[in-house]
């Protein structure tokens, strides 16, 4: 059984919440249940499953909004003083990270209880016998530091595999951000991506920490608003305003404090990207457009997407069999053989202000159940009780899960964990 997770976003706390209440003890009771659920087979009989795999397909940890870039130092100058600031900064995630960490610590140690089979093909409630789970760990676009900071150190025995792809030959995962026009480094150091995160919504957090009747709030808020795309901060700061504004929470020069405070960053952050290489894409002025859209807006019936920002997205991954991808969104611009084959992780676009349907600043995890290639299944872990985007008729559209029509067993991978 593989199990795919990815976006826990762990920050170092100095300007974002935490991982949500409740999130880490979810997946723990997820994950095991699945491991009783697969067990059975298509017959009706039972067979435990043989191992676990547990992937964590980027993001795990969020070092990008953090006060330690607030000031002149950022993580991709290099130098003495990024350096030390960097594991401050990864040092601090991993300290709030503890329950994650731990919880894939106790699995790696001890593996996970599951029933044993009596000679009826029945589970034995009474008798159970662990299985060996291996874990890895791949490297994001909030977290591609990993390997340099923190390889063979993090706090988790005997230790998971640190690298940026992972394949049984059947399924291949990796995050997946070059495929986003924003996080797309192509050899470049910072992209828009880290520009949007540091100048923009870390500045803004600091802003909001200012505010002292909006400083409880700070956080999780900020939260929200570097877990999903940058295109959608100012739509979901939008939803957060008229939230507060429905419940009477915040005064009218409070929530004038708050849109001055981003509009500020906003203006601050295009002062600073007209300064990156990567100002421009696919003949789009990328940065120019940013910052008209991030623009707070009047409420919309049907906010529209930014079709400047469709138009420069990649439309093709590698041939497999299956593709998980951590980073894209579910409504990603893609072509019919991308919806053929590949499963995408990242929270969706924000399509309406009222916040009711956003997974912004949650993690999102699938399971993957492979006993051949014509048997496979790919099933949503329940991480939260929100209804997820594109529901369809056959089940195909649930948050990005598009499952492989095609058999094609010319393919025989090893796996591999690509650390270069």
């Amino acid at each position: 059984m593989l199990v795919v997770t990815s976006n826990w976003c762990v920050s170092d706390g100095t300007l974002s919440a935490g991982i949500p209440r409740g999130f880490v003890e979810r997946f723990r009771a997820e994950v095991r249940r699945s491991s009783l659920r697969c067990g059975f087979r298509r017959e009706g009989s039972y067979r435990p499953i043989d191992a676990v795999d547990v992937v964590l397909a980027g993001d795990t940890f969020d070092w990008l909004v953090s006060r330690e870039w607030t000031g002149d130092v950022r993580p991709w100058d290099g130098g003495r003083r990024a350096g030390a600031a960097l594991q401050r900064v990864a040092t601090g995630s991993l300290r709030r990270g503890n329950r994650l960490l731990a919880m894939l610590a106790a699995w790696m140690r001890r593996g996970i209880e599951v029933p044993v089979a009596d000679r009826r093909g029945r589970p034995q409630s009474a008798v159970s016998r662990p299985v060996p789970v291996r874990v890895a760990v791949l490297c994001g676009d909030r977290d591609r530091w990993l390997e340099k900071v923190i390889s063979g150190s993090l706090p988790v025995a005997p230790g998971p595999v640190v690298g940026t792809t992972w394949s049984d030959g059947d399924v291949t995962v990796r995050h997946g951000a070059e495929l986003d026009p924003l996080s797309a480094a192509n050899g470049r150091e910072p992209t828009l991506g880290d520009s949007l995160a540091i100048d923009l919504i870390g500045r803004f957090g600091v802003s909001l920490h200012d505010i002292a009747i909006l400083r409880p709030l700070a956080a999780g808020l900020l939260r929200c608003l570097a877990g999903g795309c940058p295109i959608d901060a100012p739509r979901r700061l939008g939803g957060w305003l008229e939230a507060h504004d429905r419940g009477a929470t915040l005064s009218e020069a409070t929530r004038q404090e708050a849109a001055d405070a981003w509009h500020r960053a906003v203006a601050h952050w295009h002062r600073a990207a007209r300064r990156l290489p990567c100002c421009v894409a696919g003949g789009v002025d990328l940065v120019g457009r940013i910052a008209e859209w991030l623009e707070l807006q009047p409420a919309m019936a049907a906010p529209p997407r930014a079709p400047w920002f469709d138009k420069v997205v990649p439309m093709e991954v590698e041939g497999s069999a299956t593709v998980v991808l951590g980073h894209p969104p579910a409504d990603i611009g893609s072509s019919a053989a991308w919806q053929r084959q590949v499963v995408c992780l990242g929270p969706r676009s924000c399509h309406t202000r009222n916040g009711l349907d956003d997974d912004s600043g949650t993690p999102a995890a699938v399971i993957v159940i492979s006993p051949g290639r014509a048997d496979q299944r790919i099933e949503w872990l329940q991480m939260t009780t929100m209804k997820r985007f594109g529901d369809q008729e056959d089940g195909r559209g649930e948050r990005g899960v598009w499952l492989s029509s095609e058999a094609d067993d010319s393919r025989a991978l090893r796996r591999i964990v690509d650390a270069a």
